[in-house]
């Protein structure tokens, strides 16, 4: 059996998280082009927010810059500078003066906003100006940048990836993602219930209706489709059934007239070893009865019988034929009546066969049979038992050990099975304490039902 595979819900998840992912990517990239060709803004963007911090910075009482604020300044020396001028042009504060030419210091336009670049032979030196209204009157504030060893324009470029991407397009995907899932997962409920209602079918048995109303056609379709074709298969199969039957309730007639046959003839060798073979045959027959009633045993939710009754009625009926061949029959009975969910013929075609089995195929004295602990059947012998690589072939169809007496069908195990499938129940087989095989028939009760 394969391992268990993703459902399709996390599978359609998965994928549109990725469709998801991928869009952010080339989102990502067409803003990562568009602004990176438009240096010029990213350049007055950095600038304006140095601009904007030094002027939140500014000291009323000292009219000066607080010292907070020149920490790229103080870091960067050769690269930033500003400097802070009153109405009249008298220099109020500055950092890195040098990096401002003389003639940025001295210009008429004091009250304007500007921007400049200059081209030096060691780099290029962004100004700005802004005025600034102070207490005692309007000041004007100068930003120097050369050659961004900062990375404030970076910075710039990331604070735009920031607004234009992440703060708006992250909390919508996630509950896109969130949202996709859930409505994939509403969306395909009515597949697992058309799983679930694919589990109850059973071979023999017709279809059972679908509980859920409403699906979608496609699914409708295909539940209508299935029902179609396992009506068909159930109509073959009881024809298959029906067929091994009447074939095998055909040839009980000339077995019997057979039998009656061999009764009339002289003893001898040759008549022992007909009547060994006829016998051999007379239960092959019946295995193959037991089969058609395996396939059309029919366990219905009310089906109930006690253990302890029908292993006594087994051990009975069957006490003369394990006499002729040498071996005694010991019932170890529950103490407690033990009522199991299933059917008094189901039980007991599966006791025979297993009793039947150890009869033919132990070569033991004892059979011993026992009812419990809880709601098993086990029936042991103290033969040679079975090699422990042959425990997986026991229940196949015609399989039979190597030291398997003669007239055996290897049918009988395998019957077993079947019937404890069709019961909700299962057989297993183990070696037993004195070193013959132990088979057990495992059943469900009330109390399991209600689990």
């Amino acid at each position: 059996m394969s391992s268990r595979q993703p459902t399709l819900a996390k599978n359609l998840t998965y994928r549109l998280t990725w469709i998801l992912l991928f869009a952010i990517v080339i989102n990502v990239i067409v803003v990562g082009i568009y602004y990176s060709s438009d240096r010029e803004s990213l350049e007055r963007e950095a600038i304006e927010k140095q601009l904007s911090l030094l002027t939140k910075a500014f000291d009323d009482t000292d009219l000066n810059i607080r010292s907070q604020a020149k920490t790229l300044f103080r870091s960067h020396p050769q690269g930033y500078a500003f400097a802070l001028l009153d109405h009249q042009g008298n220099l109020l504060d500055a950092e890195n003066e040098a990096l401002i030419p003389q003639q940025a210091l001295h210009t008429d336009l004091f009250a304007q906003h500007w921007q400049t670049r200059l081209t030096t032979p060691d780099g290029v030196t962004l100004l700005m100006s802004q005025p600034v209204e102070l207490p005692s009157g309007t000041a004007r504030l100068i930003f120097a940048m050369h050659n961004d060893p900062g990375h404030l324009i970076l910075r710039a470029l990331a604070s735009e990836f920031l607004t234009h991407i992440w703060i708006p397009i992250l909390p919508v995907a996630v509950m896109m993602i969130g949202a996709n899932h859930f409505m994939i997962r509403r969306g395909l409920r009515p597949v697992r219930h058309a799983a679930n209602w694919a589990r109850t079918i059973q071979p023999g048995i017709p279809a059972p209706s679908i509980e859920e109303e409403n699906l979608p056609a496609e699914i409708d379709d295909l539940v209508h489709s299935t029902q179609r074709t396992l009506e068909r298969l159930n109509i073959a199969l009881l024809a298959e059934q029906r067929r091994g039957a009447e074939i095998a309730h055909a040839l009980r007639t000339p077995i019997a007239v057979l039998t009656a046959r061999l009764a009339l003839l002289p003893a001898g060798d040759n008549t022992e070893k007909l009547r060994t073979d006829l016998a051999s045959l007379a239960r092959t027959v019946h295995q193959v009865l037991a089969c058609s009633k395996a396939d059309a045993l029919d366990i219905s939710s009310e089906s109930r019988c006690e253990l302890n009754q029908i292993a006594t009625r087994i051990t009975a009926n069957l006490a003369p034929f394990a006499y002729e061949r040498g071996v005694t029959l010991s019932l170890r009975p529950h103490t407690n009546p033990v009522i199991v969910r299933a059917t008094q013929e189901g039980v007991e075609l599966a006791l025979v066969n297993l009793v039947e089995n150890a009869v033919l195929h132990s070569g033991t004295q004892i059979i011993e049979i026992t009812v419990g602990p809880g709601a098993t059947l086990s029936v042991r012998d103290e033969g040679r038992g079975i090699p422990t690589e042959s425990f997986h072939h026991v229940f196949d169809a015609f399989w039979r050990g190597e030291e398997a007496a003669e007239g055996g069908s290897g049918l009988g195990l395998a019957i077993v099975q079947r019937l404890q499938l069709a019961q909700k129940g299962s057989v297993t087989l183990s070696t037993s304490p004195k070193g013959g095989a132990e088979f057990t028939l495992f059943y469900s009760t009330e109390n399991d039902a209600r689990k």
